[in-house]
């Protein structure tokens, strides 16, 4: 995990979505993947986006961006920043086909033209509303209270990461993109415990969730982790 203040975090997150937008449309894939590994690593950003979602119904706004032949994104900051963070990891785990979206939602001849629209519409949004959340809603953040996390959650929790993550690390049926990603997430829920901040936890724990959603080999042990973490009021 990397500890930096929200400027600092903000300004590298910047520097990605930098890359994502001057990628090549057949490298794209890589680029993205690049700044959700660094958001997911990140517990600041994370904790922020965990903010986002608490304000909104998360699943019910997305779908409502998806219109027949427009994407319509909410007017509410921290309602972007929600909806794009679930819309880049779907598009990074091909639960979304990036050409047919593409195709979909910009009438360009080709289909570099079209993902140089969506960076230049989308992209841009996303960066603007992630400023918003750190400049303006830090305070409101990082100012609530934190509750404290007992010692006993991360002993009853690390077996089942440690378990967790052997199985993802072994399978051959994965790509090793996803299996990196699954991998780092166990290891940012593993460390968010030393941090002492219930948000951060409960942030590393959704994002776990929403990488692992349709991998059954780990269904089992994420239930057991669920249940202790609901046992501490920690999600």
């Amino acid at each position: 995990m990397i500890e930096l203040s929200p400027q600092r975090a903000y300004s590298i997150f910047l520097n990605y979505c930098d890359e994502v937008a001057n990628s090549s449309y057949l490298l794209s894939s890589r680029a993205i993947k690049n700044l959700l590994k660094f958001i997911a690593s990140t517990p600041c950003l994370m904790t922020y986006i965990s903010k986002c979602n608490s304000t909104i119904k998360v699943n019910e706004t997305y779908d409502n961006i998806f219109g027949e032949n427009t994407l319509n994104l909410p007017t509410d900051n921290m309602a972007i920043v929600s909806v794009v963070t679930k819309l880049l990891f779907d598009l990074d785990m091909n639960n979304i086909d990036m050409d047919k979206f593409l195709a979909a939602y910009y009438k360009y001849d080709d289909y570099s033209a079209r993902y140089s629209h969506f960076c230049n519409t989308v992209l841009v949004a996303y960066a603007r509303a992630f400023e918003d959340v750190v400049t303006y809603k830090e305070r409101v953040i990082e100012g609530e209270e934190e509750k404290k996390i007992d010692n006993a959650v991360k002993e009853e929790i690390v077996p089942y990461i440690s378990k967790m993550t052997h199985i993802a690390e072994d399978d051959v049926n994965i790509s090793d993109a996803v299996k990196d990603q699954i991998v780092t997430l166990l290891e940012g829920l593993y460390y968010s415990f030393d941090t002492q901040r219930a948000k951060l936890v409960k942030a590393m724990w959704i994002g776990l969730l929403a990488v692992t959603e349709k991998y059954k080999p780990i269904g089992s042990y994420l239930k057991e982790v669920k249940k202790v973490l609901e046992t501490y009021a920690l999600i």
